[in-house]
């Protein structure tokens, strides 16, 4: 085969794990959004989704594509874990710690490029940057995984924020650093959304400080994984050409990838699109953020809304697909938008896998998101990656 889309719908879970804390039993985002709202996607229930959740989608008889359900193997739920280990791996070199044990070394490499750092309240870990910038604990994701870089772009320029999220990126080993800006408030306004998580977990909460607005922007800055031993990568080693948009241009890394960091849903599917209408070997990479920040917005008529965009979108894709093409429709973690927190959730997602040379079959319940990366590897024939198990011989149509 020699071209490859993969979705990954951010946020979308299908159900908790059997390893998920007291805070996530009973989670289920997708039956929950449909508990809400009168969900309607005919796209996605053709493929296969109502069997996973036939309380939320319809099920067919027969299904057009793949279907199981994937069992996230990253500690708790991360969009960037999520996505490295979607791509083949890499984990190892995380590090799970809160500021309260860090902040002596971020402000320590911050000093020493020439910032000014105080304490943002006397007595807590969060540091006060140039007076204006705050570093603080990830409260959307489990604790010790995520340190947020936070400031109103009325205060300072985007690029003047990164600058600052990359010097603390180089000091810290947790997975992300997330540098996040907006405007319509300020220093004054962040104090006043902190939250305490308990056991030293406090941060900003961002959704309720009013971030995701027209103005927002955010980079996700993760560590320096053997990206060559990724999807991507093997990919591009072996003569193809990749694209990373939405947020999969900051969270995977790809050595000559074309990336666009995209946030609107059918922004995301218009480059879509385009690029696979230019594309004649390789892999694209599409991300759908606002589904993640909907769950945030703990906003599930948003959610809805942005499935049935998704939905609308998919089958401009799916006629785009020649015989040597597959397209795979997952996720990275949950983010149940009933949950009554902005934290991601952790849940199983889905995996749906269409082609013309590829059999509906149902691939029960898999042991790792890594599954996704090792089965497009070997349908697209590249070398091996470092973790995943493939399921390609169990899609592929016994005549090929």
């Amino acid at each position: 085969m020699r071209r490859a889309v993969i979705v990954v719908i951010d946020g979308f879970g299908i159900g908790a794990t059997p390893d998920a804390g007291p805070a996530d039993l009973g989670m289920n985002t997708l039956a929950h959004v449909a508990d809400a709202v009168d969900l309607r996607l005919p796209v996605l229930a053709s493929l296969g989704l109502g069997r996973l959740v036939p309380d939320a989608v319809e099920p067919v008889q027969e299904p057009r594509a793949a279907y199981g359900r994937l069992t996230p193997v990253h500690i708790g739920a991360d969009t960037y874990m999520g996505h490295q280990e979607l791509m083949g791996g890499g984990l190892s070199r995380v590090e799970f710690r809160l500021m309260e044990e860090l902040g002596d070394d971020v402000a320590a490499a911050l000093r020493s490029a020439g910032h000014t750092v105080e304490p943002l309240v006397v007595g807590q870990s969060m540091l006060l940057v140039d007076g204006a910038v705050v570093v603080h604990d990830n409260i959307e994701a489990r604790a010790r995984l995520n340190v947020n870089v936070t400031a109103s772009l009325d205060d300072i320029d985007f690029d003047a924020l990164t600058e600052i999220g990359l010097i603390v990126r180089r000091a810290i080993n947790v997975s992300r650093v997330i540098v996040v800006g907006s405007r319509g408030y300020d220093v004054d306004s962040i104090r006043s959304h902190i939250v305490h998580r308990g056991d030293g977990h406090i941060g900003v909460d961002t959704p309720s400080l009013g971030v995701y607005n027209e103005h927002y922007q955010v980079r996700h800055l993760g560590l320096d994984l053997p990206i060559e031993r990724q999807l991507p990568m093997r990919v591009k080693d072996q003569g193809g050409d990749v694209v990373l948009l939405g947020k999969a241009a900051d969270v995977v890394r790809c050595e000559g990838a074309t990336l666009e960091n995209i946030v609107p849903t059918d922004g995301v599917f218009d480059a879509a699109v385009r690029h696979l209408d230019g594309l004649s070997r390789g892999l694209i990479v599409a991300n759908v953020q606002e589904s993640d920040l909907a769950g945030h917005e703990q906003d599930a008529a948003r959610y809805a809304r942005v499935l049935a965009t998704v939905d609308a979108r998919l089958q401009e894709l799916l006629d785009r697909l020649g015989p040597d093409d597959l397209l795979v429709i997952t996720a990275d973690h949950g983010n149940d938008p009933t949950s009554g927190s902005s934290r991601h959730t952790r849940e199983y997602v889905p995996v749906l896998v269409l082609g013309q040379q590829l059999r509906p079959v149902d691939l029960g319940i898999r042991s790792s998101l890594a599954d996704v990366g090792a089965t497009v590897a070997e349908l697209l024939g590249t070398e091996p990656l470092d973790s995943g198990t493939s399921f390609a011989r169990e899609i592929l149509c016994s005549s090929m």
